[in-house]
């Protein structure tokens, strides 16, 4: 697989083989911003840590609702291979960073994820549930299905489905992701109108999701792309 970089919107396509999980992996370091806006315009005119561990592509991700703490938000990375994404761990401390890095957030813990779906990485608004699956082979799949009737339907929603790897107590990740929230609604919406497509969700939640952990709202978007 490789990130196709458009240049009009740089969007990020993870390939898929019908066999097997889409190739890539991001790392994501969940931290407390003391200013969100402020963090977030440092890091994009401070792009020399992407540099240092070769990042294909960096963004943030916001957290709007259903925060924990004042300033929740995470800064991703995105790899071409788990390979790459483990061995920045070799490459750059979080926890010993520069003066101007302290100052500006601390970190709460860094967990890297695996894309098990196909995926199209065009940031916007999400919604996260943090999940606890019992079959993520199939609840991916059901989530691939789901995704291409939601496209039929008129709609562009892009469904992530990610496995954590050395998370900590992390749970699988589903992303829900639309260009705006409006959009999101609408599909709510519709589901409890009683939509079609929404047995798709709703089945796919009774057979493979053992508990939802939590769910929130995220603004996300892309700071850095080498």
């Amino acid at each position: 697989m490789k990130f196709i970089k458009l240049f009009s919107g740089f969007l990020f396509l993870f390939t898929l083989n019908l066999s097997a999980a889409p190739e890539g992996a991001f790392t994501t370091l969940m931290v407390q911003a003391k200013d969100v806006d402020k963090y977030i315009e440092y890091m994009k005119k401070n792009t020399a840590p992407f540099k240092a561990i070769d990042s294909d592509v960096a963004g943030v991700c916001v957290t709007k609702s259903g925060n924990q703490y004042p300033g929740e938000m995470f800064v991703w990375n995105a790899f071409p291979s788990v390979e790459k994404a483990f061995a920045v761990s070799e490459l750059y401390d979080p926890m010993n960073t520069t003066p101007a890095f302290e100052k500006l957030r601390s970190v709460k813990y860094s967990a890297t994820f695996k894309p098990v779906k196909e995926f199209e990485l065009k940031p916007g608004y999400e919604r996260l549930w943090r999940l606890k699956l019992n079959d993520w082979r199939a609840f991916a799949d059901e989530m691939t299905v789901l995704e291409k009737a939601l496209s039929e339907a008129g709609h562009d929603m892009r469904l992530g489905v990610f496995y954590p790897l050395g998370g900590g107590t992390e749970v699988f990740h589903l992303r829900a992701v639309t260009d705006n929230g409006a959009a999101s609604g609408k599909i709510a919406d519709e589901y409890f109108d009683g939509v079609a497509y929404g047995e798709i969700w709703d089945n796919a939640f009774a057979k493979y999701v053992d508990e939802i952990v939590s769910e929130t709202v995220e603004s996300c978007e892309i700071i850095y792309a080498k």
